[in-house]
């Protein structure tokens, strides 16, 4: 799939953080269309009740489009915003746009505090369909994808992400599949399956490695492959909690993952 329409959302705060920065890298790198979505729940009962945005959510989001437009400038862009900031909305609403695009940049949900509801980015990486590519809080913008950890179990989720992050990981360096499980089926009456032979069809620099997990979880061993080897770019598949009504939360894993990771993180589900 080629990447050539990208959504990332903001909430006024945002704009000077490195989710813009890095969505704006990536529009420029695939010379695709970037679209700023402004979303940030309403601070007055009033407005809520009424459906109609406030004075000082209108200014917020007008705001957030000019710093957008001038980040952005050069690029292929448009701008959607949701300004009725009434919360169920807010997360029906993001999860809806971001089925019209290839590729959804959102912040960290530490990065937003309290202006978003507390489960939209869990909700964009479970409910969109999308990869949705998470920016850490403190974010400093250098190439993405040139040092790749995918962290692999053999499930719709991993090999849903894994296949989502190609165009991002084209021309890397070197990419570590972290297994817990290994590569390979051990019923070796099965069809000798290996994802780093798939890999490697697709001409990247590819090592596998059990994950070592003792003294660590599983989650926290990833991450911390990811800082041993300087990694750019973790990829991962998003999990569900133990609903998997639309009001869930995502499962123990993502959550560790999207409150702890320090380099951008690549969800498919």
């Amino acid at each position: 799939m080629k990447i050539k329409d990208i959504l990332v959302h903001l909430d006024g705060d945002n704009v000077e953080s490195g989710t813009l920065a890095l969505a704006v890298a990536q529009a420029k790198r695939f010379g695709a269309r970037l679209t700023g979505l402004f979303a940030r729940k309403e601070i007055s009962t009033t407005a809520m009740v009424a459906r109609q945005p406030s004075g000082t959510l209108l200014a917020q989001a007008d705001a957030a489009r000019k710093a957008f437009e001038a980040a952005a400038a050069g690029l292929e862009t448009r701008w959607w915003q949701i300004v009725h900031g009434a919360e169920a909305d807010l997360l029906s609403e993001a999860v809806f746009c971001s089925h019209y695009v290839d590729l959804v940049v959102v912040s960290q949900p530490a990065a937003y505090g309290k202006n978003i509801p507390e489960t939209m980015v869990e909700q964009i990486i479970l409910n969109s369909g999308r990869p949705v590519l998470v920016v850490p809080v403190e974010y400093t913008h250098r190439p993405l994808g040139k040092q790749v950890v995918i962290g692999w179990r053999s499930g719709k989720q991993a090999a849903r992400a894994l296949h989502d992050c190609l165009p991002l990981v084209d021309g890397a360096e070197q990419v570590l599949v972290a297994s817990v499980r290994g590569f390979s089926p051990m019923d070796k009456t099965m069809p000798q399956v290996d994802i780093i032979d798939h890999l490697r069809v697709h001409g990247l620099p590819v090592t596998g490695e059990r994950v070592n997990t003792e003294g660590l979880g599983v989650m926290d061993s990833l991450l911390s492959r990811a800082y041993d080897i300087d990694a750019d770019l973790l990829v991962i598949g998003g999990h569900v909690g133990k609903t998997l009504s639309f009001s869930g939360k995502a499962g123990a894993g993502t959550r560790h993952i999207l409150a702890h990771a320090s380099i951008p993180v690549l969800f498919s589900c």
